[in-house]
């Protein structure tokens, strides 16, 4: 038990003292890790003036490579429609914290003009349209641009410069472009896809528009035709467009500009009951969008909701993708919309789609609205989004090396108090192969105390075997023993003829007893036909009286030998010693022969 104890206690203190070994390497790990962290802070805290240095000279850079791009291109797309127009001045700075983009004229000496208020609508239309390319392209929305009279500021000998420069820069940058126009834009390229409205508001409009779906893919994006049912002037009317410029024209007041009041409609949310035709009881717009699918809205006025919006396969069902159906109602333009079509406003700007009558884009704007619509200085915030890391990285830095090494400080006195694991492990290991050897010698000692009880186990059966041999040793000879089995034999037998005899002697009473009652009955008697019972009875009488005689002489004879046998078995258990010979219980002469009735209790004893 105490040695059980001493096994368990060494074997706690080995436990403990892994644990403790644990320890004492996650320790020395974390030194190391915090040792090289600690180096590579000090390190990056050396160049922090040259890194600072290096990202400032970049931001410079990347102002001035994206200003100076974004001057030459405005100052070719006015010049081209505007010969001999000063050049477009950008100045990039920051108001409070954002970029802020202010859009100028320079002078030949140098200074520089307000483009909106010093200038006429010609140059602030044709330098809206260059700008509102530039957002399309710059703010990840869809590439398509819808302009109502861009022209009307422009001198008619200048109308064909301008859409010269629409058609050139839509086609370089990949925009589809809807143009609505008073002028005969026929006549000026080619290229253009023209439709044209024909009809009175009063008897009713239709647009002639040639079929355009050869020009498209199926996957690719734009619109591909916008069809009006019921609205204002227009009974069912469809505008066809192609991937590239298109121009809807017609004389004024022919509802050319319907067309850009249902976009807005659709995309912006800008719908009124006035868009529904007089007696129609709602208006319907549809688009034809990518993957032969229909972008369909309805207004309804006096029912809710007012507006739907809804999205359909070529077959007129909607579209149900992953368990969401494309058909929603409301006031609001729902998201799905914008997520499909991506024709949304930036910065609350209707980038996409002028409106005529505030034909001014993004020049009466604040210099950081213009700079977030356009991306210019997004790249210049990059890198001052870098520096802003590079000085939080600096401070981290600092931390860590200030924290740092209070940590390996006081990880090092933690290392101090475990220097003595080594030593303490061999005394722990010395203690276990102790408490082994300890556990040999107490199983040795155990197999000896077994042995020992076995030994006196053996002595005490040696010690009986040895008293039967001696009591077997003054056993009388082998005959004399069969004698003495014959004579207890002849014991048996007697008492089983004393038995019969006594059962013989019943009979024998009762026979009397009948003889008796025989005797008294009369002299006379009658004479009987048949006497051959009664003879029987006689007979059988007889014969009980003879073999009561033999029975009792027999009987003597069993009797005078048993007298002799019991002397025999008492002068035999006399000399035995009261033991029986065989099995050394004590016993008495007459049982001696009969081993059942010695006693268990006296035998174990013995």
């Amino acid at each position: 038990m105490i040695l059980s104890s001493s096994i368990h206690d060494v074997t706690r203190a080995e436990a403990l003292l892994a644990r403790l070994e644990g320890r004492r390497d996650a320790i020395r790990a974390r030194v190391v890790e915090l040792t090289r962290e600690i180096e590579f802070a000090k390190g990056r805290l050396a160049v922090k003036d040259e890194v600072e240095a290096f990202i400032e000279a970049v931001h410079g850079s990347a102002s001035r490579r994206s200003l100076s791009a974004f001057e030459t291109l405005l100052t070719a797309l006015v010049q081209e429609v505007l010969p001999g127009e000063k050049p477009v001045a950008l100045e990039l700075s920051t108001e409070r914290g954002l970029a802020s983009l202010d859009i100028s004229l320079r002078r030949p000496d140098g200074s520089l003009e307000d483009v909106l208020e010093d200038n006429g609508g010609a140059l602030t239309n044709v330098i809206g349209m260059a700008l509102r390319l530039i957002a399309v392209v710059k703010a990840d929305v869809a590439r398509f641009l819808a302009l109502d009279e861009a022209d009307c500021w422009i001198a008619p000998e200048r109308v064909s410069s301008f859409y010269t420069v629409l058609e050139d820069g839509a086609a370089r940058l990949g925009v589809q472009c809807l143009a609505v126009s008073h002028h005969d834009l026929s006549q000026f390229s080619g290229k253009f896809h023209i439709a044209r409205i024909a009809g009175e508001p009063a008897t009713g409009v239709e647009v002639l528009s040639s079929d355009t779906s050869q020009l498209w893919n199926d996957t690719q994006p734009g619109l591909r035709f916008i069809r009006l049912v019921n609205v204002q002037a227009y009974t069912d009317a469809t505008l066809h467009l192609s991937p590239g410029v298109n121009a809807l024209i017609g004389p004024n007041n022919r509802g050319k500009s319907t067309f850009i009041r249902a976009l807005r409609a659709v995309f912006y949310g800008e719908a009124r009951d006035s868009l529904v035709r007089a007696g129609a009881k709602s208006a319907m717009v549809e688009i034809g969008v990518a993957g032969q699918r229909t972008l369909r809205f309805t207004r309804q006025p006096r029912r809710s909701p007012v507006n739907i919006w809804s999205l359909h396969e070529v077959d007129g069902s909607v579209v149900e993708v992953q368990g969401m159906r494309y058909e929603t109602g409301g006031r609001a333009v729902p998201n799905w919309v914008a997520d499909l079509i991506r024709i949304r406003k930036v910065e609350d700007l209707d980038v996409h789609i002028a409106h005529q009558k505030f034909p001014v884009f993004l020049l009466g704007e604040t210099p950081s609205r213009r700079s977030a619509v356009l991306s210019i200085g997004q790249e210049a915030g990059y890198i001052r989004d870098m520096l802003v890391i590079h000085r939080e990285r600096c401070r981290r830095d600092n931390d860590l090396v200030r924290n740092g090494e209070r940590e390996l400080i006081a990880l090092s006195e933690t290392l101090d108090g475990l220097a003595e694991l080594g030593p303490l492990k061999e005394k722990i290991s010395a203690a276990r192969r102790q408490a082994e050897r300890l556990a040999i010698e107490a199983a040795q000692l155990e197999r000896l105390q077994k042995h020992a009880a076995q030994l006196a186990t053996t002595r005490r059966m040696l010690a009986t075997a040895e008293a039967r041999a001696r009591i077997t040793e003054a056993l009388p000879p082998a005959e004399q023993l069969a004698d003495l089995t014959r004579l207890v034999e002849r014991a048996r037998e007697r008492e089983r003829i004393g038995r019969q005899v006594l059962q013989l002697s019943r009979d024998l009473k009762r026979s009397q007893a009948r003889l008796n009652a025989l005797h008294g009955l009369p002299e006379a008697v009658p004479a009987l036909e048949d006497t051959a019972s009664a003879k029987n009875f006689l007979k059988r009488m007889n014969d009980l009286r003879a073999a009561s005689q033999i029975a009792r002489s027999r009987m003597a004879q069993v009797d005078e030998g048993l007298t002799s046998l019991q002397a025999e078995m008492a002068r035999l258990v006399e000399e035995t010693g009261g033991l029986c010979p065989t099995c050394g219980s004590p016993v008495k002469p007459e049982t001696l022969l009969d081993h059942h009735t010695h006693s268990p209790t006296e035998r174990l004893t013995a």
